[in-house]
């Protein structure tokens, strides 16, 4: 069928409460949006898409003001809403609509467990599982500009016309399977409260060298990346745009006395430094004089040879569960998870609250993990 036909264009809020009003009766909506964040630290909703199984309306945010009857939508216990990839989509919503959408499925989680790739994208999955092959042409567009050309305006709607029927596919198989359905619903179920008990906290872990840090100088870092964190949110833009993670870990590292000693940080650039400057060091210097008490633990080291090889007979042991189970392998158990394990394991810590231990991974993978660990040791 055309797609055009079928594409309905929302720009004023007397078309969004008709469109709505269609959905009341609809149990299952595929949903998608399309965004901007190439220059900011929050996502610009650009648009809105939903399927009502009839028609694709794609609301533009930029003409109405009030969505209050699309947030009332998406946030209506008894419709399901169906995405495919959902997480920056639910950053988006919350921003710009102040709801979630829920209950939720999403078809890329449904995916890995029917064993196509965790990251396996829209047009893949569609080209695979429907034999539809999807314009590509509109991936990199800016959804911000108006007019929306034709062709985004068709990309748009193809983005949710086809999510029914792959959900259809993918439930079907997995119904064949009672106890794979089973993980995926309650995987699923997760999205939406993962989401929400989200903090933006910081993971100290992931700038790379921070293990070398003494716990005091850890709290200088920490302190840095908490300023970063609000500065980037305040003024809306990227975080390294604010500074860089080097330019955090290179002031953590010295004991600067004054901002000309911030001239000699390679990655710092002048604005930022004559912007950022004083700021940065007077959060640099309050959290060094902080009570040993209140400096954050020192962090492990990368694991040394032998837990490394601990790390790839787990991730042998999760491709072998992955093939027999038909679920993709980082559904199962990410590297990061198999670290955790290795050292909760080499600390004498059965990791009960660990990510492998905790809903249907255990039963899964979890445990059997475990045992395989007893049997490196």
């Amino acid at each position: 069928m055309s797609t055009a036909a079928h594409v309905r264009l929302i720009t004023s809020e007397a078309a969004l409460e008709e469109a709505v009003a269609r959905c009341r009766d609809t149990r299952l909506l595929a949903l998608d949006t399309e965004f901007m964040r190439v220059r900011t630290f929050h996502p610009q909703a650009a648009l809105f898409q939903f399927f009502d199984g009839t028609r694709s309306h794609l609301v533009d945010p930029l003409a109405i003001d009030d969505l209050a009857p699309l947030a009332a939508l998406l946030a209506d216990p008894g419709i399901t809403k169906l995405m495919h990839s959902c997480s920056e989509d639910l950053e988006v919503c919350m921003r710009r609509l102040g709801v979630v959408p829920e209950p939720l499925i999403d078809t890329q989680v449904l995916a890995a467990f029917c064993g196509h790739g965790l990251s396996v994208g829209y047009q893949r999955i569609v080209g695979m599982e429907l034999g539809i092959e999807l314009d590509k042409s509109e991936t990199r567009t800016d959804w911000l500009q108006r007019p929306l050309s034709p062709a985004q305006l068709s990309y748009a709607a193809e983005d949710v016309l086809h999510l029914p029927r792959l959900y259809e596919i993918l439930q079907e198989r997995l119904q064949a399977e009672p106890r794979k359905a089973a993980w995926a619903a309650e995987e699923c179920a997760a999205i939406v409260p993962r989401f929400r008990a989200r903090e933006p906290g910081v993971d100290l872990g992931s700038l790379g060298g921070a293990w070398r840090l003494d716990p005091q100088r850890l709290a200088v870092l920490r302190a840095l990346h908490i300023w970063r964190e609000h500065t980037a949110r305040e003024r809306d833009l990227p975080r390294s745009w604010v500074v860089p993670d080097s330019v955090l870990l290179r002031i953590a590292e010295i004991r600067l006395q004054d901002e000309r000693g911030l001239a000699d940080i390679p990655d710092l650039q002048d604005s930022a430094r004559r912007r950022h400057g004083k700021a940065m060091l007077a959060e640099a210097a309050a959290a060094a004089a902080l009570a040993p008490e209140a400096w954050p633990a020192t962090l492990p080291p990368p694991l040394g040879s032998a837990d490394t090889r601990r790390v790839k007979a787990l991730r042998s042991r999760v491709l072998e569960r992955s093939e027999s189970l038909g679920v993709a392998p980082e559904m199962l158990a990410k590297r990061r998870d198999l670290e955790d394990l290795v050292r909760r394991a080499g600390a004498g810590e059965r990791p009960d609250d660990g990510t492998l231990f905790t809903g249907w991974r255990r039963e899964a993978i979890g445990e059997e993990l475990w045992r395989l660990i007893g049997e490196l040791a």
